[in-house]
């Protein structure tokens, strides 16, 4: 049997309070989504000035609902930057990809 890498987790806790309240999910279930097996991956070139970030879509199994993750690595820990519900599109993208013979694997290094 495979065995199931660990992450460590860390954040703001202001910030995790800010984007519960705005956008109604916290950075506990944000983390639930790295261990899913179909989660998608992407660089976050676009908000990668300062620091390399990166963008996670999955499935968050407690409260069965695709979110979307903001997120950049420190010092071996992943630290959330910001999560929220998944777009429409960002869904779309998650269902197309979540099959094993159609699926694209992105190397994050």
């Amino acid at each position: 049997m495979k065995k199931r890498k660990t992450f460590k987790f860390d954040w703001d806790a202001e910030k995790a309070a800010r984007n519960e309240e705005k956008y109604g999910v916290t950075f506990q279930e944000a983390t639930s989504i790295f261990t899913d097996r179909y989660a998608l991956f992407f660089d976050d070139a676009a908000h990668s000035q300062k620091e390399k970030r990166e963008v996670v879509i999955g499935y968050a199994p407690s409260t069965r609902r695709h979110i979307t993750c903001f997120f950049t690595r420190v010092d071996g820990s992943i630290f959330i930057i910001a999560a929220r519900k998944s777009t429409h599109r960002e869904r779309q993208d998650y269902k197309d990809n979540s099959e094993d013979k159609t699926r694209i694997v992105y190397q994050i290094k």
